[in-house]
């Protein structure tokens, strides 16, 4: 098949088994004017050969993502009955996500807005398969109290989840209302308990607004937040990205891979989606997610080959999972 006619088929598969759509039921594709139009187009079409209405929404693009949407598009998206984002700046962490849940909206909050990500890789792999071993991992998390993660870059840091309920085990699929999650499937996460990360990360490929990262970004934790960072030129775009912004220094969240399908491109998307691998986000933690810290940020930054151990027992080594 040619990169078009596998984005159409992917875009049917989401349409049918991931989001269950229905005959006469909205579906609001939310696009910014960095998006390929090939998602659109073929996510439109799938929507007609489901016999529902596809309304595309274009906006411009966010300046960092968690940026909060208009508010006639959150308006549009509350009165429909299906969201799929693939904007060039996530969404997810914004209102968008609470506001989406409250009136009964389900869908995909985050999603590739390259051609590639959607003809190749992660949106590939059947997110059916996923299903077994996001519930596990969830299960795992949900019911643990302290996570170390290392990793051979130099990546060492410990921080509580006592209490916190992990997500993403919807694995890309939302068949009833209020599920939101997001494409490519494949990840489970939670945000650590505030003030109680410690240690040191290494972010490596890539991460959220930065892009693709030559150089590693050194991250020292203290107390739950980011004392300080070191590297090159995307070290130097993280400190400009963050400047000013309240609680962009807040450990948010842990999130842990697990789509063989994933590939470590420079895409955060897609990268932390990749069986094996962690991302480690600095800023919002709240507006839906289970955290108590509010921000206009939420940013990922991927660490490769981990090693994690969830109360001293291992769950992921080398980038093998383990359960």
């Amino acid at each position: 098949m040619t990169p078009q006619e596998r984005i159409g088929a992917v875009a049917q598969r989401a349409i049918q088994k991931y989001l269950a759509v229905t005959p006469g039921e909205q579906v609001v594709i939310l696009v910014d004017t960095v998006t390929s139009p090939s998602i659109p187009i073929a996510l439109s079409e799938a929507t007609l050969a489901a016999g529902a209405e596809p309304i595309v929404i274009t906006i411009a693009p966010r300046r960092t993502s968690g940026e909060d949407l208009p508010k006639s598009v959150l308006d549009a998206v509350v009165a429909a009955n299906v969201v799929i984002s693939a904007c060039s700046r996530s969404p997810y962490h914004s209102s968008l996500k609470p506001l989406a849940q409250e009136a009964g909206v389900r869908g995909a909050l985050n999603s590739p807005p390259h051609e590639s990500g959607w003809s190749d890789g992660a949106m590939q792999y059947d997110f059916i398969e996923l299903r077994q071993p996001a519930a596990k991992l969830r299960k795992i998390l949900t019911e643990g109290s302290t996570a170390r993660v290392t990793a051979p870059n130099g990546t060492d840091i410990t921080m509580s989840i006592a209490d916190r309920k992990a997500v993403g085990w919807l694995s890309g699929i939302a068949e009833n209302p209020c599920e939101t999650m997001a494409w490519p499937g494949g990840e489970v996460s939670l945000p650590p308990v505030e003030g109680t990360a410690e240690g040191q990360v290494v972010v490596e490929v890539a991460m959220t607004d930065v892009g693709g990262v030559a150089e590693p970004i050194l991250w020292t934790v203290s107390k739950g937040e980011v004392a300080e960072i070191k590297g090159g030129v995307e070290a130097e775009h993280l400190r400009r990205i963050i400047e000013g912004v309240p609680n962009a220094l807040n450990i948010g969240e842990l999130g842990i891979g697990i789509n063989p399908g994933a590939r470590l491109v420079d895409d955060i998307t897609e990268a932390k989606k990749r069986r094996g691998t962690a991302h480690i986000a600095m800023g919002d933690s709240a507006n839906g997610y289970g955290g108590n810290v509010v921000c206009d940020l939420h940013l990922d930054g991927l660490v490769p080959n981990v090693t994690i151990r969830i109360d001293g027992e291992l769950v992921v080594e080398d980038g093998v999972l383990k359960f």
